[in-house]
């Protein structure tokens, strides 16, 4: 095969992925369209990133600058350079104000007398984004796109991780338990179509009651938590009033006015309490606090399970929402009794 001049450029020029020639000190002798065309994308200019400059105080300036991404293609390109390794890969995120992206930068050694090494950067955005698809789905709820149970039990784990010696035992971790009263009837008269519709909006009303801070997720059928971290016992029990009061407002059905409406139990956990036992313990607190209507009432032994700070919060909420000294709500005894 007789070879012609300029052969070399016009093969680098044909690879897909934006590539450098270094010589043994880091320079760069040679680019590639991709490469060329990339820099001139995102306002990058030839003197800056083109031939004769050293790739080596590229990365450099930009691990100086914080770039922690930098300092580890830096250190990659140092190690093969220097004969110490055949390869260094490091996948890098490289995002533009519109578009977010990733990268694979691969650097491996040149042989032969010349040395030197070849420099390549390799588009892996979409094997990223549909890794991060797979991710989000096994991780949140397809209806309503909120949070599944594994991932609010990942959430509250981490609200309940260690702290500072001084806030270790202090309480603040509010935990919601939420049911939806009355849904499988909904489902039974109307459809599963129309039951979907009271879920997203029974979800957007709950969300539209929290702060930035708060999470949210759909345990499965119509129950629903909600992690909300940095809460006294009054914060927690004036949020499960405003869940109560957007849950009660009807909804719009085959023209018809239904109102389903939402049983909030409630637990203030303190770090170190595991996430499964927070959640139960607003569990079995909703229970309580649902109608008898629905639940038949609560027995002796629900109302033992509920924990202290929970007892604590149902004190402010009967002061707030009952007349104090009132023995009942909704046939329920008096909270501070037990």
């Amino acid at each position: 095969m007789l070879v012609e001049p300029g052969f070399a450029t016009e093969v680098q020029d044909a690879l897909p992925d934006a590539t450098a020639i270094l010589d043994r000190e880091g320079s760069i002798v040679a680019v590639n369209k991709v490469w060329r065309m990339f820099a001139l994308d995102n306002g990058g200019h030839p003197e800056a990133t083109g031939v004769g400059v050293n790739y080596r105080d590229v990365c450099a300036r930009a691990a100086e600058a914080g770039c922690a991404d930098a300092e580890e293609v830096f250190t990659g390109l140092q190690a093969v350079l220097s004969g110490a390794t055949v390869e260094s890969d490091r996948e890098y995120a490289c995002p533009s104000p519109a578009v977010g992206r990733w990268f694979n930068s691969r650097t491996t050694p040149i042989g032969g007398s010349t040395g030197g090494a070849v420099v390549s950067h390799v588009n892996i955005s979409r094997r990223i984004r549909s890794e991060q698809d797979l991710a989000h789905k096994a991780s949140h709820d397809s209806l309503t796109g909120l949070g599944n149970r594994m991932q609010f039990a990942e959430e509250l784990h981490q609200a309940l991780g260690t702290r500072p010696d001084r806030q270790r035992s202090k309480a603040d971790v509010g935990v919601l338990y939420i049911d939806l009263d009355g849904f499988k009837a909904i489902n039974d008269t109307f459809g599963h179509d129309a039951g979907d519709e009271v879920l997203l909006d029974s979800a957007h009303r709950m969300r539209s009651q929290l702060r930035p801070q708060d999470a949210i997720a759909r345990l499965g059928g119509d129950e629903f938590a909600i992690c909300a971290q940095r809460i006294e016992a009054e914060g927690l029990a004036q949020l499960a009033l405003r869940l109560e009061g957007v849950l009660s407002k009807p909804h719009q059905i085959h023209g018809k006015e239904v109102v389903v409406g939402g049983s909030v139990g409630l637990h203030i956990a303190a770090a170190g309490e595991s996430a499964d036992e927070a959640i139960r313990l607003a569990d079995q607190a909703m229970y309580v606090a649902k109608p008898p209507t629905m639940a038949g009432g609560p027995s002796l032994q629900q109302q033992i399970w509920i924990s202290t700070t929970v007892m604590a919060a149902f004190d402010y909420w009967d002061h707030g929402r009952w007349s104090h000294g009132q023995g009942s709500r909704d046939g329920l005894p008096n909270w501070r009794t037990y």
